[in-house]
Protein backbone atom coordinates (compact mmCIF):
# COMPACT_ATOMS: atom_id res chain seq x y z
CA UNK A 1 0.00 0.00 0.00
CA UNK A 2 2.50 2.50 0.88
CA UNK A 3 4.55 1.63 -1.90
CA UNK A 4 1.47 2.33 -4.59
CA UNK A 5 1.00 5.48 -2.78
CA UNK A 6 4.22 6.15 -3.56
CA UNK A 7 4.35 5.88 -6.78
CA UNK A 8 0.95 7.63 -7.61
CA UNK A 9 2.16 10.43 -6.16
CA UNK A 10 5.46 10.67 -6.94
CA UNK A 11 4.11 10.49 -10.88
CA UNK A 12 1.71 12.78 -10.16
CA UNK A 13 4.50 15.20 -8.81
CA UNK A 14 6.29 14.51 -12.11
CA UNK A 15 3.78 14.72 -15.20
CA UNK A 16 1.01 17.42 -13.76
CA UNK A 17 0.84 19.57 -16.67
CA UNK A 18 3.15 18.08 -19.04
CA UNK A 19 0.85 18.32 -21.47
CA UNK A 20 1.18 21.94 -21.59
CA UNK A 21 5.23 22.76 -21.21
CA UNK A 22 6.74 19.36 -22.40
CA UNK A 23 10.15 20.83 -22.81
CA UNK A 24 10.48 20.04 -26.94
CA UNK A 25 14.10 20.99 -28.03
CA UNK A 26 16.72 19.49 -30.69
CA UNK A 27 17.37 16.37 -28.47
CA UNK A 28 14.00 15.46 -27.80
CA UNK A 29 13.40 15.74 -31.23
CA UNK A 30 15.66 13.88 -32.63
CA UNK A 31 15.27 10.60 -30.33
CA UNK A 32 11.33 11.00 -30.35
CA UNK A 33 11.54 10.93 -33.85
CA UNK A 34 13.49 8.08 -33.83
CA UNK A 35 11.56 5.85 -31.27
CA UNK A 36 8.76 6.51 -33.74
CA UNK A 37 9.94 4.32 -36.45
CA UNK A 38 9.96 0.71 -36.32
CA UNK A 39 12.17 -1.05 -33.99
CA UNK A 40 14.57 -2.44 -36.92
CA UNK A 41 15.72 1.29 -37.92
CA UNK A 42 16.75 2.00 -34.41
CA UNK A 43 20.47 2.82 -33.81
CA UNK A 44 22.77 0.20 -32.62
CA UNK A 45 24.32 2.58 -30.45
CA UNK A 46 23.10 5.43 -28.35
CA UNK A 47 22.57 9.25 -28.64
CA UNK A 48 25.47 11.80 -29.57
CA UNK A 49 27.21 13.42 -27.24
CA UNK A 50 28.37 16.89 -26.89
CA UNK A 51 31.69 16.22 -27.15
CA UNK A 52 31.73 14.35 -30.26
CA UNK A 53 30.58 10.52 -30.71
CA UNK A 54 27.95 8.64 -29.01
CA UNK A 55 27.07 6.25 -25.83
CA UNK A 56 27.98 2.78 -26.29
CA UNK A 57 24.67 0.58 -26.93
CA UNK A 58 21.31 0.77 -28.16
CA UNK A 59 19.35 0.33 -24.94
CA UNK A 60 18.21 4.32 -24.47
CA UNK A 61 16.34 3.96 -27.66
CA UNK A 62 14.81 0.27 -27.03
CA UNK A 63 13.35 1.55 -24.25
CA UNK A 64 11.96 4.99 -25.53
CA UNK A 65 10.73 2.54 -28.61
CA UNK A 66 8.96 0.62 -25.78
CA UNK A 67 7.50 3.65 -23.91
CA UNK A 68 6.48 4.67 -27.74
CA UNK A 69 4.37 1.67 -28.44
CA UNK A 70 2.91 1.12 -24.96
CA UNK A 71 2.27 4.85 -23.51
CA UNK A 72 2.44 6.51 -26.78
CA UNK A 73 -0.69 5.70 -28.36
CA UNK A 74 -2.90 7.34 -25.47
CA UNK A 75 -1.47 10.64 -26.23
CA UNK A 76 -1.59 10.85 -30.44
CA UNK A 77 1.75 9.49 -29.98
CA UNK A 78 3.13 13.02 -29.34
CA UNK A 79 6.32 13.58 -27.40
CA UNK A 80 5.29 14.39 -24.51
CA UNK A 81 3.65 10.53 -24.20
CA UNK A 82 7.60 9.67 -23.86
CA UNK A 83 8.03 12.35 -20.77
CA UNK A 84 5.22 10.46 -19.08
CA UNK A 85 6.58 6.73 -19.87
CA UNK A 86 9.69 8.08 -18.46
CA UNK A 87 8.54 9.58 -16.08
CA UNK A 88 6.72 6.01 -14.56
CA UNK A 89 9.73 4.26 -14.94
CA UNK A 90 11.27 7.13 -12.77
CA UNK A 91 8.41 6.62 -9.92
CA UNK A 92 8.65 2.82 -10.44
CA UNK A 93 12.65 3.05 -9.39
CA UNK A 94 11.23 5.26 -6.61
CA UNK A 95 9.03 2.56 -5.29
CA UNK A 96 11.64 0.04 -5.83
CA UNK A 97 14.06 1.76 -3.74
CA UNK A 98 11.73 2.77 -1.21
CA UNK A 99 11.45 -1.09 -0.64
CA UNK A 100 15.18 -1.38 -0.94
CA UNK A 101 15.71 0.85 1.99
CA UNK A 102 12.66 -0.25 4.06
CA UNK A 103 14.21 -3.90 4.06
CA UNK A 104 17.73 -3.27 4.52
CA UNK A 105 16.61 -0.46 7.68
CA UNK A 106 13.72 -2.01 8.66
CA UNK A 107 12.30 1.79 9.26
CA UNK A 108 9.83 2.84 7.05
CA UNK A 109 10.62 6.14 8.11
CA UNK A 110 13.89 6.11 7.13
CA UNK A 111 12.82 4.87 3.64
CA UNK A 112 9.95 7.43 3.23
CA UNK A 113 12.83 10.12 3.80
CA UNK A 114 15.23 8.68 1.45
CA UNK A 115 12.59 8.63 -1.40
CA UNK A 116 11.27 12.00 -0.56
CA UNK A 117 14.43 13.96 -0.66
CA UNK A 118 15.14 11.88 -4.06
CA UNK A 119 11.58 12.80 -5.71
CA UNK A 120 11.05 16.20 -5.28
CA UNK A 121 14.30 17.37 -5.81
CA UNK A 122 13.36 20.79 -7.93
CA UNK A 123 16.04 19.31 -9.94
CA UNK A 124 14.67 16.32 -10.68
CA UNK A 125 11.13 16.98 -10.57
CA UNK A 126 11.80 19.07 -13.64
CA UNK A 127 14.07 16.20 -15.87
CA UNK A 128 11.92 13.72 -15.00
CA UNK A 129 9.43 13.56 -17.72
CA UNK A 130 11.86 14.89 -20.67
CA UNK A 131 12.81 12.55 -22.94
CA UNK A 132 16.63 12.73 -22.26
CA UNK A 133 19.47 10.11 -22.33
CA UNK A 134 20.77 11.21 -19.02
CA UNK A 135 17.94 10.65 -16.78
CA UNK A 136 17.19 7.37 -18.29
CA UNK A 137 20.89 6.46 -17.09
CA UNK A 138 19.77 7.78 -14.07
CA UNK A 139 16.83 5.78 -13.68
CA UNK A 140 18.35 2.60 -14.82
CA UNK A 141 21.33 2.78 -12.38
CA UNK A 142 19.03 4.05 -9.36
CA UNK A 143 16.90 0.50 -10.10
CA UNK A 144 20.41 -1.32 -10.08
CA UNK A 145 21.03 0.07 -7.23
CA UNK A 146 17.98 -1.09 -5.46
CA UNK A 147 18.01 -4.73 -6.54
CA UNK A 148 21.12 -5.12 -5.05
CA UNK A 149 20.33 -3.52 -1.94
CA UNK A 150 17.62 -5.94 -2.07
CA UNK A 151 20.21 -8.68 -2.38
CA UNK A 152 17.98 -9.76 -5.28
CA UNK A 153 21.29 -10.91 -7.03
CA UNK A 154 21.54 -13.86 -4.31
CA UNK A 155 19.34 -15.90 -5.38
CA UNK A 156 20.83 -16.88 -8.80
CA UNK A 157 23.00 -16.35 -11.09
CA UNK A 158 20.07 -15.47 -14.01
CA UNK A 159 19.04 -12.37 -11.70
CA UNK A 160 22.41 -11.13 -10.83
CA UNK A 161 22.94 -11.13 -14.96
CA UNK A 162 19.48 -9.23 -15.05
CA UNK A 163 20.68 -6.86 -12.72
CA UNK A 164 23.80 -6.51 -15.12
CA UNK A 165 22.01 -6.16 -17.75
CA UNK A 166 19.87 -3.03 -16.47
CA UNK A 167 23.45 -2.14 -14.88
CA UNK A 168 25.25 -1.27 -18.06
CA UNK A 169 22.41 -0.60 -20.09
CA UNK A 170 22.13 3.01 -17.84
CA UNK A 171 25.53 3.37 -19.68
CA UNK A 172 24.41 2.78 -22.88
CA UNK A 173 22.03 5.31 -22.09
CA UNK A 174 24.28 7.95 -20.74
CA UNK A 175 28.13 7.27 -19.73
CA UNK A 176 28.35 9.19 -16.76
CA UNK A 177 26.07 6.52 -15.15
CA UNK A 178 29.17 4.40 -15.10
CA UNK A 179 30.62 4.78 -12.05
CA UNK A 180 27.41 3.35 -10.38
CA UNK A 181 27.36 0.44 -12.79
CA UNK A 182 30.97 -0.59 -12.13
CA UNK A 183 30.06 -0.53 -8.16
CA UNK A 184 26.67 -2.60 -8.64
CA UNK A 185 29.08 -4.67 -10.32
CA UNK A 186 31.59 -5.04 -7.41
CA UNK A 187 28.84 -4.76 -5.16
CA UNK A 188 27.60 -8.53 -6.02
CA UNK A 189 30.85 -9.63 -6.39
CA UNK A 190 32.21 -8.52 -2.99
CA UNK A 191 30.31 -10.85 -0.58
CA UNK A 192 31.45 -14.23 -1.72
CA UNK A 193 35.28 -12.93 -2.04
CA UNK A 194 34.72 -10.83 1.55
CA UNK A 195 33.48 -14.62 2.91
CA UNK A 196 36.92 -16.33 0.80
CA UNK A 197 34.24 -18.28 -1.11
CA UNK A 198 36.62 -17.82 -4.43
CA UNK A 199 35.00 -19.91 -6.67
CA UNK A 200 31.52 -18.33 -6.18
CA UNK A 201 33.01 -14.92 -6.48
CA UNK A 202 34.69 -16.25 -9.83
CA UNK A 203 31.24 -17.46 -11.18
CA UNK A 204 29.55 -13.99 -10.46
CA UNK A 205 32.27 -11.83 -11.92
CA UNK A 206 31.93 -14.24 -15.05
CA UNK A 207 28.17 -13.81 -15.50
CA UNK A 208 29.00 -10.17 -15.42
CA UNK A 209 31.08 -9.92 -18.04
CA UNK A 210 29.30 -12.41 -20.30
CA UNK A 211 26.57 -10.09 -20.23
CA UNK A 212 28.60 -6.91 -20.66
CA UNK A 213 30.15 -8.55 -23.08
CA UNK A 214 26.84 -9.67 -25.17
CA UNK A 215 25.37 -6.25 -24.42
CA UNK A 216 28.58 -4.63 -26.44
CA UNK A 217 27.22 -6.45 -29.58
CA UNK A 218 25.04 -4.14 -31.31
CA UNK A 219 27.95 -1.47 -31.00
CA UNK A 220 30.42 -4.02 -32.77
CA UNK A 221 27.93 -4.60 -35.36
CA UNK A 222 27.50 -1.04 -36.14
CA UNK A 223 31.13 -0.46 -35.85
CA UNK A 224 31.80 -3.30 -38.77
CA UNK A 225 28.73 -2.18 -40.78
CA UNK A 226 29.41 1.32 -40.64
CA UNK A 227 32.97 1.80 -40.53
CA UNK A 228 32.25 4.57 -38.33
CA UNK A 229 35.18 6.09 -37.18
CA UNK A 230 33.44 8.56 -34.70
CA UNK A 231 34.43 7.56 -31.20
CA UNK A 232 32.59 5.76 -28.81
CA UNK A 233 32.66 7.83 -25.60
CA UNK A 234 34.57 10.39 -27.32
CA UNK A 235 34.84 12.75 -24.14
CA UNK A 236 36.33 9.59 -22.48
CA UNK A 237 39.19 8.70 -24.60
CA UNK A 238 40.05 12.51 -25.59
CA UNK A 239 40.21 13.57 -21.53
CA UNK A 240 41.94 10.09 -20.72
CA UNK A 241 44.74 10.67 -23.54
CA UNK A 242 44.78 13.99 -22.87
CA UNK A 243 46.11 13.00 -19.28
CA UNK A 244 48.41 10.24 -20.07
CA UNK A 245 49.82 12.50 -22.95
CA UNK A 246 51.13 14.61 -20.42
CA UNK A 247 49.22 17.48 -22.40
CA UNK A 248 46.68 17.78 -19.22
CA UNK A 249 46.91 17.06 -15.60
CA UNK A 250 44.60 15.71 -13.79
CA UNK A 251 41.79 18.25 -11.53
CA UNK A 252 40.95 16.01 -8.58
CA UNK A 253 40.29 19.68 -6.94
CA UNK A 254 38.29 20.90 -9.42
CA UNK A 255 36.50 17.83 -9.28
CA UNK A 256 35.48 17.49 -5.65
CA UNK A 257 34.44 20.89 -6.21
CA UNK A 258 32.22 19.88 -9.00
CA UNK A 259 30.47 16.96 -7.05
CA UNK A 260 29.44 19.50 -3.81
CA UNK A 261 28.00 21.99 -5.89
CA UNK A 262 26.00 19.55 -8.10
CA UNK A 263 24.92 17.28 -4.99
CA UNK A 264 24.28 21.21 -3.28
CA UNK A 265 21.94 22.46 -6.07
CA UNK A 266 20.01 18.97 -7.06
CA UNK A 267 19.45 17.98 -3.58
CA UNK A 268 18.47 22.20 -2.73
CA UNK A 269 15.35 22.61 -0.92
CA UNK A 270 15.27 24.47 -3.08
CA UNK A 271 18.33 26.71 -2.08
CA UNK A 272 21.68 26.00 -1.74
CA UNK A 273 23.04 22.75 0.95
CA UNK A 274 24.75 24.36 3.22
CA UNK A 275 27.92 22.54 3.87
CA UNK A 276 27.39 20.43 1.38
CA UNK A 277 31.15 19.17 1.05
CA UNK A 278 31.20 18.86 4.98
CA UNK A 279 28.00 16.79 5.18
CA UNK A 280 28.82 14.34 2.53
CA UNK A 281 32.56 13.39 3.91
CA UNK A 282 30.87 13.44 7.84
CA UNK A 283 28.18 10.75 6.67
CA UNK A 284 30.80 8.74 4.70
CA UNK A 285 32.64 8.54 7.52
CA UNK A 286 29.80 7.67 9.97
CA UNK A 287 28.51 4.88 7.41
CA UNK A 288 31.94 3.32 7.00
CA UNK A 289 31.97 2.54 10.66
CA UNK A 290 28.85 1.68 11.02
CA UNK A 291 28.33 -0.71 8.52
CA UNK A 292 32.11 -1.83 8.34
CA UNK A 293 31.42 -5.53 7.88
CA UNK A 294 28.94 -5.44 5.39
CA UNK A 295 30.79 -4.41 2.51
CA UNK A 296 28.14 -5.05 0.07
CA UNK A 297 26.37 -2.11 1.40
CA UNK A 298 29.30 0.61 1.40
CA UNK A 299 30.67 -0.82 -1.41
CA UNK A 300 26.93 0.55 -3.45
CA UNK A 301 26.85 3.25 -1.72
CA UNK A 302 30.72 4.91 -1.17
CA UNK A 303 32.89 3.25 -4.42
CA UNK A 304 30.21 4.72 -6.67
CA UNK A 305 30.92 8.95 -5.19
CA UNK A 306 34.81 7.77 -4.86
CA UNK A 307 34.58 6.18 -8.62
CA UNK A 308 32.80 9.88 -9.99
CA UNK A 309 35.53 11.97 -8.05
CA UNK A 310 38.33 10.17 -9.60
CA UNK A 311 37.20 9.58 -12.92
CA UNK A 312 35.78 13.51 -13.62
CA UNK A 313 39.11 14.62 -12.32
CA UNK A 314 40.40 13.37 -15.72
CA UNK A 315 37.76 14.87 -17.44
CA UNK A 316 39.33 17.79 -19.27
CA UNK A 317 35.61 19.59 -19.75
CA UNK A 318 33.31 21.20 -17.51
CA UNK A 319 31.09 19.44 -14.93
CA UNK A 320 27.98 20.42 -15.03
CA UNK A 321 24.93 19.29 -12.28
CA UNK A 322 23.54 16.51 -14.63
CA UNK A 323 26.61 14.33 -14.55
CA UNK A 324 25.99 13.07 -11.57
CA UNK A 325 22.04 12.31 -11.54
CA UNK A 326 22.70 8.98 -11.11
CA UNK A 327 24.66 9.58 -8.05
CA UNK A 328 22.18 11.25 -5.41
CA UNK A 329 20.48 7.70 -4.56
CA UNK A 330 24.11 6.75 -3.16
CA UNK A 331 24.48 10.38 -1.55
CA UNK A 332 21.45 10.60 -0.01
CA UNK A 333 21.27 7.11 0.78
CA UNK A 334 24.85 7.73 2.61
CA UNK A 335 23.44 11.01 4.18
CA UNK A 336 20.46 9.47 5.35
CA UNK A 337 21.92 5.80 7.12
CA UNK A 338 23.95 8.45 9.37
CA UNK A 339 20.29 8.36 11.26
CA UNK A 340 21.15 4.15 12.10
CA UNK A 341 24.78 5.52 14.11
CA UNK A 342 21.96 6.75 17.07
CA UNK A 343 20.63 4.11 19.74
CA UNK A 344 17.87 2.34 17.80
CA UNK A 345 15.18 3.59 19.68
CA UNK A 346 15.82 7.39 19.01
CA UNK A 347 15.80 6.35 14.90
CA UNK A 348 12.62 6.18 14.56
CA UNK A 349 11.91 9.38 16.56
CA UNK A 350 15.14 11.10 14.36
CA UNK A 351 13.72 9.78 10.35
CA UNK A 352 10.45 11.09 11.36
CA UNK A 353 11.36 14.74 12.63
CA UNK A 354 13.51 14.61 9.26
CA UNK A 355 10.81 13.27 7.07
CA UNK A 356 8.51 15.84 8.58
CA UNK A 357 11.05 19.10 8.20
CA UNK A 358 11.25 17.86 4.87
CA UNK A 359 7.65 17.48 3.88
CA UNK A 360 7.31 21.13 5.02
CA UNK A 361 9.95 21.77 1.97
CA UNK A 362 8.11 20.82 -0.67
CA UNK A 363 5.80 23.25 -2.22
CA UNK A 364 9.36 24.71 -2.17
CA UNK A 365 10.88 22.69 -4.22
CA UNK A 366 7.89 22.41 -6.28
CA UNK A 367 7.30 25.92 -7.25
CA UNK A 368 10.98 26.47 -7.95
CA UNK A 369 10.43 23.10 -10.28
CA UNK A 370 8.00 24.92 -12.06
CA UNK A 371 10.52 27.70 -13.36
CA UNK A 372 13.04 25.02 -14.69
CA UNK A 373 12.87 23.32 -18.16
CA UNK A 374 9.82 24.31 -19.22
CA UNK A 375 8.18 25.18 -23.00
CA UNK A 376 4.39 26.87 -22.55
CA UNK A 377 4.89 27.61 -26.22
CA UNK A 378 4.14 23.82 -26.27
CA UNK A 379 0.49 23.59 -26.02
CA UNK A 380 -0.31 25.93 -28.55
CA UNK A 381 1.33 24.22 -30.81
CA UNK A 382 0.32 21.04 -30.80
CA UNK A 383 -3.88 22.46 -30.91
CA UNK A 384 -2.42 24.95 -33.85
CA UNK A 385 -0.81 21.36 -35.06
CA UNK A 386 -3.75 19.56 -34.62
CA UNK A 387 -6.06 22.41 -36.46
CA UNK A 388 -3.69 22.98 -39.32
CA UNK A 389 -3.59 18.58 -40.01
CA UNK A 390 -7.45 18.07 -39.68
CA UNK A 391 -7.18 20.62 -42.64
CA UNK A 392 -5.90 17.96 -44.98
CA UNK A 393 -4.46 20.85 -46.69
CA UNK A 394 -0.48 20.70 -47.50
CA UNK A 395 1.59 23.24 -45.94
CA UNK A 396 4.96 24.74 -47.05
CA UNK A 397 5.91 25.30 -43.59
CA UNK A 398 4.07 26.68 -40.26
CA UNK A 399 4.74 30.15 -38.71
CA UNK A 400 3.70 31.27 -34.63
CA UNK A 401 2.98 33.93 -33.07
CA UNK A 402 5.32 33.16 -30.31
CA UNK A 403 8.83 32.28 -30.36
CA UNK A 404 9.81 28.72 -29.49
CA UNK A 405 13.64 28.44 -27.75
CA UNK A 406 16.19 27.58 -29.84
CA UNK A 407 16.66 24.70 -31.02
CA UNK A 408 13.19 23.21 -32.30
CA UNK A 409 11.19 21.95 -35.28
CA UNK A 410 7.74 23.66 -35.48
CA UNK A 411 6.79 21.24 -37.76
CA UNK A 412 7.02 18.13 -35.66
CA UNK A 413 4.11 17.91 -33.77
CA UNK A 414 2.34 19.00 -37.19
CA UNK A 415 3.92 16.24 -39.09
CA UNK A 416 3.16 13.29 -36.15
CA UNK A 417 -0.24 14.34 -36.51
CA UNK A 418 -0.74 13.52 -39.91
CA UNK A 419 -0.09 17.05 -41.42
CA UNK A 420 1.41 17.22 -45.13
CA UNK A 421 4.17 19.18 -45.65
CA UNK A 422 5.06 20.51 -49.49
CA UNK A 423 7.73 22.74 -50.35
CA UNK A 424 5.70 23.41 -53.35
CA UNK A 425 2.35 24.20 -51.21
CA UNK A 426 1.48 28.04 -51.72
CA UNK A 427 0.36 27.87 -48.11
CA UNK A 428 1.54 29.00 -44.64
CA UNK A 429 -0.07 28.26 -41.20
CA UNK A 430 0.17 30.62 -38.68
CA UNK A 431 -0.43 29.55 -35.32
CA UNK A 432 -1.91 32.12 -32.58
CA UNK A 433 -0.99 32.34 -28.70
CA UNK A 434 -4.00 30.59 -28.34
CA UNK A 435 -4.06 27.71 -30.97
CA UNK A 436 -5.44 29.21 -33.54
CA UNK A 437 -4.59 28.47 -36.88
CA UNK A 438 -4.36 31.55 -39.80
CA UNK A 439 -3.40 30.60 -43.48
CA UNK A 440 -1.64 32.79 -46.05
CA UNK A 441 -1.04 32.27 -49.54
CA UNK A 442 2.42 32.96 -51.02
CA UNK A 443 2.83 32.90 -54.54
Amino acid sequence: MVGALVFAATLYLRVRGISTHFWMLWDQIRDWGIALGPFSDLPLVGPPTHFRGYTIGPAFYWILWAIRVTVGPWFDNLPHAGGIGQAALQSAADTLLLAAVWRRTQSVWIALLTVTLLATSAYDLCLAPLVWNPVMGSILAKIATALVLLEWHERSLGRLAAITAIGWSAVHAYTGAVYVALAVFAAMVIQPLWERKWSSGGRRAAVIAVVVALLQLPYLVHRVASRDDMPAMGVVTGSLGQVLSGAAEPRLGLSMAGYRNAFSFIQGFPDRVPFAGEVLIAAAAIVAVRFRRDPMLLTILLVPQALAVLGYAVFQGGLDHYYYLSLMPAAVLTIVLGITAVPAALRPTIAGVALVAVLTQVPGRLAHSATLHKMPEYAPLVEGSRRAARQSLPLRGIETEFTLPSPSDVMFIYRILGGQSDPASPWVARIKSNGDVEYRRVD
